[in-house]
């Protein structure tokens, strides 16, 4: 992927049954370097930069949630750890982990805004989408009738796809419409590109079907030669409220007298490859809001208490069935 460092995967190993796992990533979105972190009103805030609590307050408390764990000289199940990079380059990082070193079926993935006691049980599945279109020059003035202008075709194509809020599980953004030349030669050439997003995956497909058909009616109507090409960037998951895995935070949260909220998210993260391998998994919230901006913010409390809740989700893990 270019960069200049992988993925990290650690075991605390135990003798307990089982094994837990989580994660988080190391990396940032741009304007992430120099950060002064400074504390006021009980909030860690920065001074001109993102803070990066998206997503170091996850490895942080990961970390802490350990190191508590340690100290504390309980025997507890076996817990692994996975520290991605790329996560915020399109998931990228957890796409080339090895998943035949992770024995856990139990993940919980500390990547997700909002106060402590925020769980996301779903997202969605996303595609990129890049829609050549290649129509025929000709002079603007004296033969516009020879030409077919890409720019008019590609438009078209826009006007009659859904664009937006889909549904309440589905969105599609265009943005980008790339063409360019002087305004006396019918435009031969444009490119569009977008994404599509549901947490239903079948209505991705559905819709990613109506693009199809939008496409070649349109190349039919106008003329031009219009290429649609489509990367499913990952799938979505959904975990049950009824899960384990939601059962066993709620139980966790219950004891440190948080309310728990499970909502859907929007955007993907590492929850999404885990999941596509086969292991249950959730996001959690750890305190951060406004992230990838310079307003970004963490409540101190809860990324102390997140630390806590990693302990107490190994310790709860560890004693399931016990009596």
């Amino acid at each position: 992927m270019g960069g200049n460092a992988g993925n990290l995967y650690a075991v605390l190993e135990g003798e307990g049954e089982g094994s837990i796992l989580f994660s988080a990533h190391l990396d940032r979105v741009a304007n992430g370097l120099g950060i002064k972190p400074v504390f006021k009103d009980g909030l860690i805030v920065s001074q001109g930069t993102i803070l990066a609590a998206d997503d170091l307050s996850g490895v942080s408390a990961i970390i802490d949630g350990l190191r508590r764990v340690k100290e504390s000289g309980e025997k507890h199940s076996r817990v692994e750890v996975v520290f991605t990079v790329c996560e915020e380059k399109g998931v990228s990082g957890s796409l080339h982990l090895d998943y035949s070193k992770i024995r856990s079926k139990t993940a919980y993935v500390l990547d997700s805004p909002g106060r402590i006691g925020r769980v996301i049980n779903s997202a969605p599945s996303k595609a990129h989408i890049r829609i050549g279109i290649r129509g025929r020059a000709a002079h603007a003035g004296n033969a516009p009738e020879q030409g077919i202008n890409a720019v008019a075709a590609g438009a078209r194509v826009l006007a009659s796809v859904k664009d937006g809020r889909i549904d309440e599980e589905s969105t599609s953004n265009f943005s980008t419409f790339e063409a360019s030349g002087p305004t006396n030669v019918v435009q031969a050439s444009a490119g569009i590109v977008g994404e599509a997003r549901s947490r239903n995956h079948q209505k991705l497909e559905k819709y990613l079907d109506e693009l199809r058909e939008v496409c070649g009616r349109t190349a039919e109507e106008t003329g031009a030669e219009i290429e649609l090409d489509v990367t499913h960037n990952y799938r979505g998951f959904l975990t049950p409220e009824s899960s384990e895995t939601v059962r066993l935070i709620g139980t966790v949260f219950d004891t440190m007298g948080i309310e728990m909220k499970v909502e859907p998210g929007g955007g993907g993260m590492d929850a999404n490859r885990l999941a596509e391998n086969g292991i249950e998994c959730v996001g959690v919230a750890t305190g951060y809001g406004k992230n990838h901006t310079p307003d970004e913010f963490l409540v101190a409390e809860d990324l102390i208490r997140s630390g806590e809740m990693v302990q107490k989700l190994i310790m709860a893990y560890s004693s399931r069935g016990r009596p």
